[in-house]
């Protein structure tokens, strides 16, 4: 269920490295992003090699998941979630989005990670629980105020 309790410093020069350049990636291509969310034909007719692209993207984010995953295992939620929270809060713009999820899912693992220490005296809850806590009822609203799949206004 995913935990820090293995974390080691000699994991993290690896781990800072691949996510710094993975978000700094993203940051500079915001443009080709932000072009892909008006739709296939429109970023087509503007340009953007969308197949070449999506399998850029879907490469980063299978390696860094992956690394990600090895290192501290399965944390739900988070990167399901807090990009959708914080979009509601900044907007759409992949240059002002990307930065501000990185941070906030930063600063909410810090959160649940403190809150998985301290809720069980003397124990660790796994840090997917506490997520999984905060992201299923969140999750559940999405999909049936903002019709992502059934229900809804």
């Amino acid at each position: 269920m995913g935990s820090f309790a293995s974390a080691k410093w000699d994991k993290l020069p690896l781990l800072a490295v691949m996510v710094g350049a993975a978000a700094i990636y993203c940051i500079f291509q915001a443009r080709v992003l932000n072009t892909m969310l008006t739709g296939e034909e429109t970023a087509v007719t503007l340009g953007i090699n969308l197949n070449a692209y999506r399998r850029i993207f879907m490469a980063i984010s299978s390696i860094l998941t992956g690394t990600m995953v090895a290192a501290c295992g399965i944390i739900g939620f988070v990167g399901l979630l807090i990009p959708h929270i914080v979009r509601g809060m900044v907007g759409s713009d992949h240059r002002r989005l990307l930065p501000a999820a990185v941070l906030f899912s930063a600063i909410f693992l810090i959160w649940a990670d403190v809150l998985a220490r301290t809720i069980i005296p003397n124990g660790e809850l796994p840090i997917g629980i506490v997520t999984a806590l905060f992201g299923a009822p969140m999750f559940m609203y999405m999909l049936i105020t903002k019709k992502y799949g059934f229900g809804g206004k």
